[in-house]
């Protein structure tokens, strides 16, 4: 059991129009990670909101099978927000109003990803040089959308190029109704630290709009340290939950009762073969499906005794049925061994 303050007041709904989140932790869009089977673990746990992996609106309008896929959930996540990724205002709002009128209840727009391949197209965190397009395409995906709009940004280009602040406000102003904050500039990319001081002076900058704080959050304590330095509404939490998706159930616990504890070993392996079940149910392509349990695999391991030799014997295998069983021999032998450790204790 691990005692950590905790502040049961920084733990609140979130109120939108239209909807009311149970509590303010969510887990952010990630590539490659927040997938259907992943979100539901996360909702599992305590999260109150999740977001799809990234999906493009021109392959969304142009009916991309594969595009399709990303855009897949389940009605034991609602609600879900569908990240979106563009340059053209246009296309984006149609996006949207195709979204619509399958049902979609929250749309966010990804005014972050570094990564090379949309800053070529002008998307992602391109658009923090661009602000005048970005306004645009705020409005048409608002005009198109009935239901909540919301925006992802990092703090700036670079160092030298702050602009979070001016950008929430002009997003609000077009009608964004919350505000997502990676500490980060672009040219960090991951690396160094998220500066919480530009996300206080994001919430300073749009009154009335919650703002979620993201990045460096990986245990419960850094939580409730995000939302006091900070300000902010709540916490999105990303890296912090691949491998620890428990972090939203202990912060909640923290929260109440000024501790949490770590899930048991067969708490621990219970999770991951449901986890696993539902990742066999999403993909039927052996490859992807290889790579996307051995992601995940290698998380949940980490910390492990034996951990090393298990990543070393899955990562040279593709065979599904021996990537699971190795799994299971792996992840069982840790609870059963914890199991029989604490019997000897007591």
């Amino acid at each position: 059991m691990s005692e950590v303050r905790g502040d049961p007041d920084a733990i609140h709904p979130i109120a939108l129009r239209g909807l009311v989140l149970e509590n303010n932790l969510v887990l952010a869009p990630m590539a490659g990670v927040s997938n259907l089977p992943f979100r539901l673990i996360a909702r599992e746990a305590g999260a109150a909101l999740t977001f799809t992996e990234t999906v493009s609106a021109k392959g969304l309008v142009m009916g991309g099978a594969k595009t399709r896929r990303l855009l897949d959930t389940s009605a034991r996540e609602a609600p879900v927000a569908f990240q979106l990724f563009g340059s053209d205002p246009s296309t984006l709002g149609e996006a949207c109003r195709r979204l619509d009128a399958e049902g979609a209840a929250w749309i966010d727009l990804n005014v972050g990803c570094p990564v090379k391949k949309f800053i070529k197209n002008q998307a992602g965190s391109a658009l923090l040089r661009d602000l005048p397009r970005a306004a645009t395409i705020v409005r048409e995906m608002r005009r198109a959308l009935r239901g909540t709009l919301s925006v992802k940004i990092r703090t700036g280009w670079d160092a030298n190029h702050i602009v979070a602040p001016e950008f929430a406000r002009i997003a609000a102003s077009e009608g964004a109704e919350l505000i997502s904050v990676h500490g980060r500039t672009r040219a960090q990319q991951y690396t160094g630290h998220a500066d919480r001081s530009v996300i206080r002076r994001v919430v300073e900058a749009v009154p009335g709009t919650p703002v979620l704080a993201n990045g460096d959050v990986t245990q419960p304590s850094e939580v409730f340290d995000m939302l006091r330095e900070t300000g902010a509404a709540g916490v999105m939490i990303g890296r912090g939950a691949l491998g620890n998706p428990w972090i939203f159930a202990q912060t909640l616990s923290q929260a109440r009762s000024g501790s949490h504890r770590q899930p048991t070993r067969e708490e621990r392996l219970a999770t991951i073969e449901r986890h696993l079940g539902w990742i066999l149910a999403a993909f039927d392509d052996p490859r992807p499906l290889a790579t996307n349990l051995k992601k995940y695999l290698f998380a949940y391991s980490k910390g492990l005794p034996g951990s090393a030799q298990f990543r070393h014997r899955t990562l040279h295998s593709d065979d599904i049925d021996e990537i699971l069983a190795l799994s299971h021999d792996f992840f069982a032998s840790n609870a059963e061994s914890a199991a029989s450790g604490e019997g000897r204790a007591a």
